[in-house]
């Protein structure tokens, strides 16, 4: 009878197992994004673009600028025609982001431009000159930070206290949080308060300041939420489907963003570079998984992968990006004929991401 059950017991494995390998891949909801920036002055076969950031011109939507990171290289302005404006050998950045409204005592207040650079293991910060968007360095010392190879790196201004910190993390996991204040000579010093800590090598980051949270991107595991005040607990909470408990994920998770649709509502976007893919959650606590997408050829541009920074910003910046913009790097860029190319970024219009994602059957 043992013997019996035994053998029932490895035909419902076998079964069970025959069906899992038989099972259809999946399908992902396709989009195609409406402009691509010029390549980057890299080699081909270098891994070179990373992370985009945008600034929304404050008098004119139309001059708005995306900020690119070139590994090995510094930082490129593009024009929403995707055409190259400025260049700045700064060293070998890695993920930026963008800051608007940072008071001085005298009344000056600019938007910023923060970055981590890995060279010398340092945070960057620029002033944004308010007509042209060119940049101007802004930190009084060195900001040195001490985790090991800087990686991440997002802004994140406080409502309770309305100061503005910036995260950085490192390949050893950790996170530090630093207080930016400005000096009387008109630049920017930068103090450390505080350390989280994930298991593994994370990179993304984006804070959502309206619910004072941090989201950071741990390559191998997932999306964690921590609290963004500097006194907050140092413990995070892992998103559920954000790793390969969901199989429209593959790691490594990259590039994080947040789509505002209003003060409480939006979306949490992350780049799964292992698929080639980008997921949806929802803004609000769970963060309940929406969907994927891909992004695929075009009538004008191809398609892009193994991406690693993304961005979104929800201004109406003209036809086609009336209800916003999403911006990713493309780590498997092509020329017209189809030939591989330096990377560069692309830009989607935000319609077409909602149009995607409701076309998404969700597994949940």
């Amino acid at each position: 009878m043992r013997t019996c059950l035994l053998s029932l017991f490895l035909l419902y494995v076998l079964a069970i197992t025959s069906c899992q390998k038989k099972k259809e891949p999946l399908t992902l909801a396709s989009l195609h994004a409406e402009i691509e920036t010029e390549p980057v002055r890299e080699a081909v076969d270098q891994d070179a673009a990373d992370d985009p950031a945008i600034w929304v011109h404050p008098y004119d939507s139309s001059r708005s600028l995306v900020y690119g990171t070139v590994k090995g290289f510094g930082i490129e302005a593009y024009d929403l025609t995707g055409k190259r404006k400025f260049s700045y050998p700064i060293g070998n950045p890695n993920n930026i982001d963008v800051a608007y409204g940072f008071a001085f005592p005298d009344g000056r207040v600019m938007d910023l431009v923060g970055c981590s650079e890995r060279d010398k293991n340092e945070i960057r910060l620029f002033a944004i000159d308010p007509v042209s968007g060119a940049l101007t360095a802004m930190e009084s010392r060195p900001i040195t930070s001490g985790v090991d190879e800087i990686y991440g790196f997002c802004f994140y201004r406080s409502k309770r206290t309305g100061l503005l910190s910036a995260f950085a993390n490192g390949k050893n996991g950790v996170i530090e949080q630093w207080l930016l204040q400005p000096e009387s000579t008109g630049k920017i010093r930068a103090e450390r308060i505080r350390t989280l800590k994930v298991a593994s090598q994370p990179e993304g980051l984006v804070a959502d300041e309206h619910y004072g949270i941090l989201y950071v991107g741990e390559e191998d595991k997932g999306i964690w939420r921590f609290d963004a005040e500097p006194n907050g607990p140092s413990s995070g909470t892992l998103l559920s489907n954000s790793g390969q408990d969901n199989p429209f994920i593959a790691y490594d998770i990259e590039g994080l963003c947040i789509y505002p649709l209003t003060d409480t509502t939006g979306f949490l976007l992350a780049s799964s570079q292992g698929n080639h893919s980008y997921a949806v959650f929802d803004r609000e606590s769970p963060n309940r998984y929406i969907g994927s997408f891909q992004i695929g050829d075009g009538p004008r541009t191809d398609g892009a992968g193994e991406t690693d920074g993304i961005e979104v910003n929800p201004k109406n910046l003209g036809e086609p990006f009336a209800e916003g913009i999403l911006i990713v790097q493309d780590g498997e860029n092509t020329d017209p004929s189809g030939k591989p190319a330096p990377q560069n970024f692309k830009y989607i219009p935000w319609s077409r991401v909602v149009k995607a994602v409701r076309t998404f059957e969700s597994p949940q």
